[in-house]
C-alpha cells in the first residue's frame, strides 16, 4: 500500500510506479509539494520499483515546481538502470514537455497500458 497523497495520486505495479500529477502548484500549498514531493521520491528508491510512468492525464499544464520534482523521479530512474516514460499527455502538454526538451529525453506515449508495454520491452 501506497502512502496517501494528495498532489500525486501513486500506483504501484510493480516493478513500476505510476504517478499522475493531480495539478499545479496554484492548487495546493507550496510545503505540501515540497513535502510530498520528496516523500514521493523517497518512495521511489525503494529497490522493488525501477521504472517509473508519469500520468499526464489530469493536467494541461504544470508548472516549474511540479515539473522539477518530475525531473528528479526520471533523473533517479535514469541512474539506477530503470526506465522512465510520460503518458496520457494533452496537445498543451506535448508542447510544453518539448519545448523544455523533456519530451525529447523521455518517450511520451499514449496510454498507461503502452507505457508498461513499453518498459516491458525495453528492460
Amino acid at each position: 500500500m501506497v502512502d496517501n497523497f494528495e498532489i500525486y495520486k501513486v500506483e504501484l505495479n510493480l516493478p513500476n510506479l505510476i504517478v499522475t500529477p493531480q495539478g499545479s502548484t496554484l492548487h495546493f500549498l507550496y510545503s505540501n509539494v515540497q513535502t510530498e514531493s520528496n516523500n514521493l521520491l523517497r518512495l521511489f528508491q525503494s529497490p522493488e520499483i525501477k521504472n517509473v510512468i508519469i500520468d499526464l492525464s489530469k493536467v494541461d499544464y504544470l508548472d516549474s515546481i511540479i515539473i522539477n520534482s518530475i525531473i528528479r523521479l526520471l533523473q533517479h530512474a535514469r541512474q539506477t538502470g530503470g526506465q522512465a516514460v510520460f503518458c496520457n499527455t494533452c496537445d498543451n502538454m506535448q508542447n510544453i514537455l518539448q519545448s523544455i526538451k523533456l519530451g525529447t529525453l523521455w518517450p511520451l506515449l499514449d496510454s498507461q497500458e503502452e507505457a508498461v508495454h513499453y518498459i516491458s520491452m525495453n528492460s
